[in-house]
């Protein structure tokens, strides 16, 4: 009996105990012997179809261009606005080609360094979903920078500025950008070199002095009349002053165009 026992567990360990033998090269790409006719394939998966895949999904980096300029149409920004997601968004597979995202809030509402902004997505004008994500922003704008020291009640000269490109998110205050009409604008302080110059830096110099006479030009629709007035306040270029008809006695609102001269619109 020990003899029959001890010869049946050597057949049923067999398979156990034997030692693990190198596969042979035809090993690698059949399955055992007894079933020859299935084969293993090389890949698990062919690099095309791997390419494919990752072409259809719908990635952060696909919705970032359309995003952008949803937010940019959206606030009604100039400049060039870059967007960075401060969280991780899971990608999800989606093969339309014809996608469109749609701003549905911004906080802070006049964007900030970090700002959250939910919006939609829509493939082949079907809604495929609603997202809130939070993003790093910056807003690249051509500012003035002093190059040399300027001086309190000096007229804006903009040939002594530099032109730099700057993210205006980072500034606590609104810059001048470049291009920004300065006319008959003096400086309210001193500046050093290498400071960006701010709306706060400047006032515009009045045209128009209180109790100056000046040349008012009224039109109503192709009429066009010229009379005398006084002005009873200071104007700057496009200010709205009060102005008193010499004749009439009567105060009216008129904007300042030009060197003691106001226009009035009916």
């Amino acid at each position: 009996m020990p003899v029959a026992l001890g010869a049946g567990l050597e057949i049923l360990l067999e398979p156990v105990v034997r030692p693990a033998r190198k596969p042979t090269k035809s090993a690698t790409y059949l399955l055992p012997q007894t079933l020859p006719h299935r084969s293993v394939p090389t890949t698990a998966s062919p690099v095309g179809e791997e390419i494919g895949l990752k072409d259809n999904l719908l990635t952060i980096e696909r919705l970032l261009p359309f995003l952008t300029e949803s937010v940019k149409s959206n606030l009604h920004l100039d400049g060039d606005l870059r967007l960075t997601p401060r969280e991780r968004w899971t990608p999800f597979f989606n093969k339309s080609e014809n996608l469109k995202v749609e701003v549905v809030d911004v906080l802070p509402a006049n964007l900030g360094p970090v700002s959250v902004i939910q919006f939609k997505v829509h493939a082949d004008n079907k809604l495929i979903g609603i997202w809130k994500q939070a993003f790093h922003a910056q807003l690249f704008k051509e500012i003035l920078i002093t190059e040399e020291p300027l001086a309190r009640g000096s007229f804006v000269d903009v040939t002594k500025f530099e032109v730099r490109n700057q993210d205006v998110l980072q500034m606590r205050q609104r810059p001048v950008e470049a291009g920004d009409s300065l006319k008959r604008h003096q400086l309210r302080q001193t500046l050093r070199p290498g400071t960006p110059l701010l709306w706060r830096h400047v006032s515009a110099a009045p045209l128009i002095r209180k109790g100056e006479t000046v040349d008012v030009i009224a039109s109503q629709g192709g009429l066009i009349i010229s009379l005398k007035g006084q002005a009873r306040e200071d104007g700057a270029d496009g200010d709205y002053i009060s102005v008193r008809n010499l004749h009439s006695k009567k105060d009216f609102q008129a904007q300042v165009i030009d060197d003691k001269r106001v226009r009035v619109t009916f």
